[in-house]
């Protein structure tokens, strides 16, 4: 999870849990905290509390503590569903798909986003929903402490209400991780979503793309509710970059289309760059009717285009913000 958002380094076992102290945006006085200490849960496992939370958590299941082969065929279909590797392991991102670790519920984390990229920032809301309005945002690197609203991705703060998929949790410097993030902690976007242009560096119409998990169910409806008014998907070029991609599009655009390496917002798992051809009346430029669904609806699921209309920002750019 956490990894997920990026928490991304999902194989860090330990999650910051605040005990005391709400931050303001783009402060960076130390919260109070202690460790919270995420326990991977394995077939054959005997933690039989947390088993039953587990259990609970997934539903359709006997609540006995016992983690057998019921319980992994369930917990392998979540993760499938999910767009995560289905290993049966219940580790750090499978916790926070779940709704967390039990204990872990009032957290600090920083904005994952780089003050080098357009539209780098997390909005913060006035409820626990897209439905609710924007009341401010928290800007990059931000340290947001807040308590995790039942078993969703939000968290009350004393600002207002942020989505856990805009924050990093395992490091106060969330560049560190920028296009660093292993692949296996972020989740698959579905293929037919994909773009059906051959381009470089190296992807063709079937190549794996991965997002934020936090983020990637309101891809999902997105998507869904593109192909319902167009009859077909929202086709899709790119989406996490690590470091190496992010060199190759920088060396090959430059600033200010391309963010400098380390601070893209594709190095999070959080940008998708819909299909660019460069043709006129291409679908999502400028005044396409595809780019202008977008624009008209994407903030229904977080999603924004941080570049003034018509300019020489990138029409196709849209990044989760919450």
């Amino acid at each position: 999870m956490r990894v997920t958002r990026s928490i991304a380094l999902a194989a860090v076992a330990a999650l910051a849990c605040s005990t005391g102290g709400m931050a303001v945006a783009g402060h960076a006085s130390a919260a109070v905290t202690s460790t919270c200490t995420v326990i991977t849960l394995r077939y054959g496992d005997t933690h039989h509390d947390l088993v039953k939370t587990l259990q609970q958590r997934l539903g359709g299941l006997t609540v006995d503590g016992i983690f057998g082969n019921a319980t992994l065929s369930k917990v392998k279909a979540f993760q499938t569903n999910r767009g995560l590797d289905a290993d049966g392991i219940v580790g750090p991102m499978t916790w926070d798909l779940l709704g967390g670790f039990p204990g872990c519920t009032t957290i600090t984390g920083y904005v994952m986003a780089d003050a080098a990229a357009a539209g780098s920032k997390a909005n913060i809301r006035s409820g626990p929903g897209l439905k609710y309005s924007i009341v401010g945002t928290y800007g990059p690197h931000a340290q947001v402490t807040g308590t995790r609203v039942g078993t969703g991705p939000w968290l009350r703060t004393s600002l207002g209400y942020v989505h856990n998929g805009t924050l990093e949790w395992t490091t106060s410097d969330p560049s560190s991780i920028n296009g660093r993030i292993p692949t296996g902690n972020l989740c698959k976007v579905p293929t037919a979503y994909n773009s059906p242009d051959t381009f470089d560096p190296d992807y063709t119409p079937t190549t794996q793309r991965y997002l934020n998990c936090d983020d990637q169910p309101y891809l999902k409806s997105l998507e869904a509710s593109y192909k319902a008014a167009f009859g077909h998907y929202a086709a899709i070029d790119l989406t996490y970059r690590d470091i190496d991609e992010q060199w190759y599009w920088y060396n090959k655009f430059g600033s200010p289309r391309a963010a400098y390496p380390g601070t893209s917002n594709h190095g999070y798992g959080l940008a998708i760059d819909f299909r660019e051809t460069d043709q006129p009346g291409e679908e999502f430029g400028w005044g396409g009717a595809g780019q202008k669904w977008l624009a008209a609806n994407s903030m229904r699921w977080g999603f924004t285009n941080p570049f003034p209309y018509g300019t020489d920002g990138e029409s196709y750019h849209f990044q989760f913000v919450g």
